[in-house]
């Protein structure tokens, strides 16, 4: 009996052990991905600040500055990097836009239905508007700090954040010329076949763009020397690292580059499909 008692303690032993290993494996192998996707990332990170490098020296030489969407292949080791240059006043203000132009973003560009789309826009304006304990407005300081308006989820952040910029020190209106399709279409009230036309024409032409379709409240011509450059990274685990870059297109005094770095942001996103 003893020794029967004796071998169920040891069988008990053995099975909290075996327990326990398999555990700590799940444990392990759980961080090493980690691990790895961390490395990933930075690795993913490194390529494309390299992308964009290349791709600001390049554009920082041109006369005249960059005016409308420019898509670069940039080729570095494991594969060629796409950079996406967006002149900052073809995206939407959060700053400074009119709660008009605010509200047409989110219901043409997210479907959100108008009278709540009125809504949100009034709560973006009411937070911008907020006063800091100098007296000053608060403001944005980057697209993230939509997440802090009332009724704007992630989803709907994630919709529109490339489409929105808060690195403009005046304005708040769009040149059309500078957009992309989404932002088009947003200028066109919702009008998706017509964004796409003008988006042709400007391709196929060198003559300015035809805006008198396009919503005047919502447009200005005006130029800006101020980008976005957003490189996309694919990941070994699938998925896409998404650096997105603001520059002002003049002489940095404390790098010494044709260009000086406003803000940067980074994110993972879905592999299309």
């Amino acid at each position: 009996m003893a020794k029967g008692m004796a071998l169920i303690t040891v069988l008990w032993m053995v099975a909290a052990l075996s327990i326990m290993a398999t555990g700590m494996l799940h444990a392990v192998k759980g961080e090493i991905r980690t691990a790895g996707h961390q490395r990933q990332t930075v690795v993913g990170g490194a390529l494309a600040d390299a992308a964009i490098r290349w791709v600001l020296q390049e554009v920082s030489a041109r006369k005249p500055v960059l005016t409308r969407p420019l898509q670069v292949n940039v080729p570095l080791q494991g594969g060629p990097v796409r950079v996406e240059l967006i002149p900052l006043n073809g995206l939407v203000d959060l700053n400074h836009a009119p709660e008009p132009l605010l509200a047409a973003l989110l219901q043409h560009a997210a479907g959100v239905p108008p009278a709540e789309s009125t809504q949100l826009a009034q709560h973006i304006v009411e937070a911008r508007k907020r006063i800091d304990p100098q007296g000053r407005p608060v403001g944005f300081d980057a697209p993230e700090d939509l997440l802090q308006v009332p009724g704007i989820s992630y989803p709907l952040y994630a919709t529109i954040a490339r489409l929105v910029t808060t690195s403009l020190r005046w304005g708040g209106r769009v040149n059309p010329q500078a957009a992309s399709v989404p932002v088009l279409t947003v200028l066109a009230n919702g009008n998706a076949p017509l964004a796409s036309q003008l988006a042709l024409s400007r391709e196929q032409s060198p003559l300015p763009m035809d805006t008198t379709q396009l919503n005047p409240e919502f447009i200005d011509t005006s130029s800006a020397s101020a980008i976005q450059a957003v490189a996309r990274v694919p990941l070994a685990d699938g998925g896409l690292l998404v650096r997105t870059w603001s520059v002002g297109l003049s002489a940095s005094a404390q790098t010494g580059l044709p260009w000086q770095q406003l803000d940067t942001r980074q994110h993972i996103e879905p592999e299309p499909r």
